[in-house]
């Protein structure tokens, strides 16, 4: 499967990306990884053409001829390698490190993840079986510009982080996505316990690069950090609860009312396929996380993968006919709240 988005354009202004773009590079990583199913189960015999533009450009090519490039734009490269062995891919991951990925390095049994001093993130695995294979990924790094934290809707009502350098994904009532640039471990640790000290401390789990939590009300936050001075936060407002930021310095509240119309005029046609695409995305990473959790049951997942993959070749095509200038304000702020969910989701699968 050959699949080669067009790049960005001369003209797309700094910090913005298509929104579908990010669902389409993380799906990628979901593809790659469910990949070694189809494999398994006989496939594996395509050629691998590796291409001379794109991101692809930046990393060396593999000694084999076995595999299939899956994405390769200016934004994100992955592809699949077959017919691999270890010592090849010890020898492709030496390569990658003389190229400069050798910033931020994760190196462990199969896998290597690191940065480029420019910020471009390598991901390699190495599946050692009787045919071994390697899966290739690289990014871009994400696009950011000085942003204005919100002061109504769901950003809201979490603390400000220091930076004001970042991307904001998705900003509504219900829903809020950012990713923050020039942020340290160090400025990460800060930000969550400011956090914590704002009343998102209900039934948290810390991490080293996580924290997750609720407030009183039942709003729940979500705070990562991706490395290369960068972290996400992303806030799920329940359905009913009114957003009500408190002043600075204090804890943030909120009150929960009653709706008095329902999607707040969104037409019913358009929300019941993008509610059937969430509904779909959610049930593609479920999948996934269950062959992360047992890959020997590749023959039992074998046919359910195959459906899932002509279901999503069918959403994809729904989706990316959806012309954004064309929708109405409600339309379009519903398509915003369900494709930031929908893009938070799918980057569980990189986790």
């Amino acid at each position: 499967m050959d699949w080669e988005p067009a790049g960005r354009s001369a003209d797309k202004p700094k910090g913005k990306k298509r929104r579908g773009c990010l669902v389409a590079i993380v799906v990628v990583v979901a593809l790659l990884v469910i990949a070694g199913v189809s494999r398994c189960g006989g496939g594996g015999d395509e050629r691998l053409d590796w291409p001379t533009s794109g991101l692809a450009t930046m990393l060396p090519k593999p000694d084999s001829d076995a595999g299939s490039v899956i994405a390769n734009s200016d934004e994100s490269f992955s592809a699949s390698v077959d017919d691999y062995t270890q010592e090849k891919y010890d020898s492709y991951v030496a390569q990658c490190q003389e190229m400069g990925f050798t910033v931020e390095v994760e190196n462990g049994t199969g896998t290597y993840a690191a940065y480029s001093e420019e910020g471009y993130h390598l991901s390699l695995t190495f599946f050692d079986s009787s045919v071994g294979s390697m899966n290739v990924t690289l990014d871009a790094p994400i696009e950011m510009s000085t942003i204005s934290w919100p002061a109504v809707g769901a950003g809201s009502l979490v603390p400000a982080p220091t930076s004001t350098t970042g991307s904001i994904d998705s900003d509504s009532s219900g829903f809020f996505f950012a990713y923050v640039g020039e942020t340290s471990a160090e400025d990460y640790a800060a930000y969550v316990d400011a956090c914590s000290d704002a009343g998102f401390n209900v039934d948290y789990d810390r991490g080293d690069t996580w924290y997750g939590a609720d407030n009183a009300d039942g709003v729940s936050l979500r705070v990562e950090y991706h490395g290369f001075n960068t972290m996400s936060v992303r806030v799920d407002v329940p359905d009913g609860t009114e957003a009500e930021p408190a002043a600075e310095g204090e804890a943030v509240s909120t009150e929960t009312t009653t709706p008095t119309t329902d999607a707040s005029g969104v037409n019913p046609d358009f929300k019941a396929t993008m509610d059937g695409y969430e509904s779909y995305i959610n049930e593609y990473i479920d999948f996934i996380n269950t062959y992360n959790s047992d890959p020997n049951n590749v023959v039992g997942m074998l046919a359910q993968y195959n459906e899932m993959m002509q279901e999503y070749a069918n959403w994809t095509e729904q989706i990316d006919a959806i012309d954004e200038s064309s929708l109405s304000a409600a339309d379009l702020a519903y398509y915003t709240e369900v494709m930031g969910r929908v893009n938070a989701r799918l980057l569980e699968v990189g986790q």
